[in-house]
């Protein structure tokens, strides 16, 4: 397999898995993907948006956390297969570049299955902090 087309073929799918949502998010025409990313933010920032609604946003961190919680186990399933995918190439090939390319791969897989249990986590912690909170009411405290 020629790495020059591995190499084009990842940085072309790397950057419509990347831009193509931030248009449609910017553009308005994905209200969904909007949605997920406003409940990213408010996980990383580790509070909820001003007048936030809890009850709904209860909702909607429980979905966040599932989805999560599933995908860093695909994700670090991906970043194993990689790396032996990576391996098999190096003990054929050698040090050839499609073999730096593949551990290259892996290595962000597994940096991104470390990065979904993080946003786990912190999605926990953010449930944990609401769920002394009223159902019904407002997020009267962010400021």
């Amino acid at each position: 397999m020629d790495p020059i087309t591995v190499i084009v073929g990842g940085a072309v799918g790397a950057v419509a898995a990347y831009v193509v949502p931030l248009w449609l998010i910017k553009s308005g025409r994905s209200p969904r993907l909007a949605a997920k990313r406003e409940v990213s933010t408010a996980i990383s920032n580790r509070a909820l948006p001003p007048n936030a609604d809890i009850c709904s946003w209860r909702t909607r961190l429980v979905e966040n956390r599932r989805s999560g919680a599933r995908g860093r186990w695909a994700m670090l399933a991906a970043g194993l297969l990689m790396s032996f995918v990576a391996l098999t190439n190096f003990a054929d090939e050698g040090g050839s570049l499609l073999t730096w390319v593949f551990a290259g791969s892996a290595a962000l897989l597994l940096v991104d299955a470390f990065g979904m249990h993080r946003q786990v986590k912190q999605a926990d912690a953010l449930l944990a902090a609401i769920s002394a909170w009223p159902t019904g009411t407002r997020n009267s405290s962010a400021g």
